[in-house]
């Protein structure tokens, strides 16, 4: 692969009100040029933290009927934060023994635990698309099993994206009431 097009999260960062939470579908190397960030990155637009929502979901279906639903209710797509739990495009994220992580994907999962500990206690709501590995991360699934249904939505489990977007849908209507 031409570049790695590692992500580890995409939005805003610092203020956002809501999260949504993934683990890393992985990439296959031999396929680079069908991510987004391909042409994302020869448009100027890639970088592995921060990207705008905004730009990604032109590029990206995916994102777009994700962020359709939360425009729907009035969150903005500068008002998101996607955190990985494994840096997107890497390895399956079937691999979860940390110690076989490179540096990028440990410092990135640190980060990105620490960013979603301190939105959580300043009341930011999260929406678990894929948040197994988090739920079972000692430093956040304790402070996430803590939270209400209003605070955290899991999405069900193994469904595909219209089913999980209907969970979000359903959730964002008994947060935004």
């Amino acid at each position: 692969m031409s570049n790695d097009y590692k992500v580890s999260r995409i939005g805003n960062e610092k203020s956002p009100k809501l999260i949504i939470l993934l683990c890393n579908p992985g990439g296959d190397a031999k396929y680079y040029k069908r991510l987004a960030e391909y042409p994302m990155d020869k448009d100027g637009f890639y970088k592995p933290t921060g990207m705008n929502l905004h730009i990604y979901r032109e590029y990206c279906e995916w994102w777009d009927n994700i962020l359709k639903k939360t425009d729907k209710f009035g969150i903005k797509d500068t008002d998101i934060l996607a955190l990985e739990y494994y840096p997107y495009h890497t390895k399956r994220s079937n691999n979860s023994k940390h110690w076989n992580w490179d540096n990028f994907a440990q410092k990135s999962l640190s980060q990105n635990k620490e960013l979603l500990l301190k939105h959580i206690a300043n009341g930011v709501p999260v929406f678990g698309y894929y948040y197994g590995f988090w739920l079972n991360d000692k430093d956040v699934g304790e402070q996430l099993s803590k939270l209400n249904k209003k605070q955290f939505c899991k999405s069900r489990n193994g469904l595909g994206q219209s089913l999980k977007l209907k969970d979000l849908e359903t959730w964002l209507q008994t947060i935004t009431d």
